[in-house]
């Protein structure tokens, strides 16, 4: 799933993602997660933001952290996520058993 993901986010292309639909409401902590990406002066950053239920949360990370987190999330966390490119946009569903189905659309 790593390298499928890292093909789809990569920094030329990559605008935004959002992650949802949580797998086990027993251990849910908040609702969804946003992820954008940011141009500082040395290099490219991710930007992630948690949706509690009555607040917000950011953290700015770098590209390689940003992706491992998105995986983790991903992994078992979440069963859906909507990623935006330039190009595509990419609906990526998560089953039970850790499979991973990617569905591609033009915009």
């Amino acid at each position: 799933m790593k390298k499928e993901l890292a093909k789809i986010v990569n920094q030329e292309t990559f605008i935004a993602a959002t992650l949802s639909n949580i797998a086990k409401k027993s251990i849910a902590t908040y609702d969804k997660v946003t992820i954008k990406k940011l141009k500082s002066q040395s290099d490219c950053a991710l930007q992630i933001t948690y949706h509690y239920a009555g607040r917000v949360i950011h953290e700015n990370c770098s590209w390689q952290d940003g992706l491992q987190t998105m995986t983790k999330l991903l992994s078992g966390y979440f069963k859906q996520a909507v990623v935006k490119t330039r190009d595509d946009d990419y609906h990526i569903l998560a089953n039970k058993k850790g499979n991973f189905k990617i569905l591609k659309r033009r915009p």
